[in-house]
């Protein structure tokens, strides 16, 4: 059946479901939701978000290799995404092509990793003393350096990292369902103090996009606890993980300690508090928690550039 989009990017439910859809969809927890995101990224994948380029046949395991071959995934959650492939009414292709596009994505991040933390290195005083000044000095300013449009986050992510095709579409998706998260009623997707705090004091208008709330106060001062929690966020993105990781309830023995992300915790959530574990679909968590990083990268880099310009000119 065809879905009909409407002005609020909403989709009307076509009359007869297969099995596989129905499960997912009588777990519905209205707009914004993982279900709701399905729906969304499925339309648009079939009304232009195929990518000729992205064509993986070759993979003998298809997605369920991919999720596999994934180190910060633990076997329990790898086991879980896989079964929830089965309850995603994606064609396979683009199922492929978005797990393909989270592997690549984030080998690209850990790359960049050593050069956050370099400059925290060899910057990180000075530049937490130039922060304050501007704060302090400019309350506007600050405000404006810690907007962030939406369809810039996802344009940088196209153009730093070639994020394209059916994850492109996915993120897409991803990006507006963090910005109204809090209507999803789900619980924290972080892991990690920085991440955690980070996650929480992120906000969106429609006017600035993404921003940090409480920055300033009263208009015309900036508040030093959220200066403060926004320094600890861009000192982690050095590392030592890309993701922080959630406590492990149990020892798996397998001195495996390269995962940047994983524990039980991790497990898709199900689509609604009642549900099944039958009734348990994909969860989206990972993908919101890279978007999150992904402004926090933008700030962050784009401070950077600016403190060591005034650096250089001193």
């Amino acid at each position: 059946a065809e879905h009909t989009p409407l002005v609020s990017n909403s989709f009307t439910r076509p009359k007869k479901r297969n099995q596989q859809h129905q499960s997912i969809r009588h777990a519905r927890m209205g707009r914004f939701s993982d279900a709701w995101l399905i729906d969304k990224t499925m339309f648009e994948y079939a009304m232009g978000g195929a990518c000729a380029c992205c064509s993986f046949n070759f993979l003998p395991n298809g997605a369920a290799g991919l999720i596999q071959s994934m180190s910060e995934f633990e076997t329990d959650q790898q086991n879980a995404e896989i079964q929830a492939l089965d309850k995603l009414p994606w064609p396979p292709e683009m199922r492929d092509q978005v797990w393909v596009e989270r592997v690549r994505l984030r080998q690209k991040l850990k790359k960049e990793m050593g050069g956050f933390k370099s400059f925290w290195d060899k910057h990180g005083e000075q530049y937490g003393a130039w922060l304050e000044k501007q704060a302090s000095s400019s309350p506007d300013r600050i405000r404006k350096w810690f907007q962030l449009g939406r369809s810039q986050v996802l344009d940088y992510m196209h153009e730093q990292y070639d994020v394209h095709g059916a994850y492109q579409v996915v993120l897409g998706a991803v990006a507006e369902q963090v910005a109204h998260f809090e209507l999803t009623k789900y619980p924290a997707d972080g892991r990690g103090e920085a991440e955690m705090a980070f996650e929480n004091t992120l906000n969106f208008n429609r006017m600035g996009g993404y921003g940090l709330k409480g920055l300033v106060e009263d208009g015309d001062s900036v508040s030093p606890d959220v200066i403060k929690l926004w320094m600890a966020r861009h000192k982690a993105l050095g590392g030592p993980k890309l993701l922080d990781r959630a406590p492990k309830v149990q020892s798996s023995g397998d001195g495996d300690d390269d995962d940047d992300e994983g524990g039980a915790d991790d497990a898709p959530e199900t689509l609604h508090p009642a549900a099944s574990k039958s009734e348990a679909g994909p969860s989206f968590r990972s993908d919101r928690r890279i978007i999150r990083l992904m402004v926090a990268r933008y700030w962050a880099n784009h401070l950077q550039l600016m403190f060591l310009k005034e650096h250089e000119e001193q």
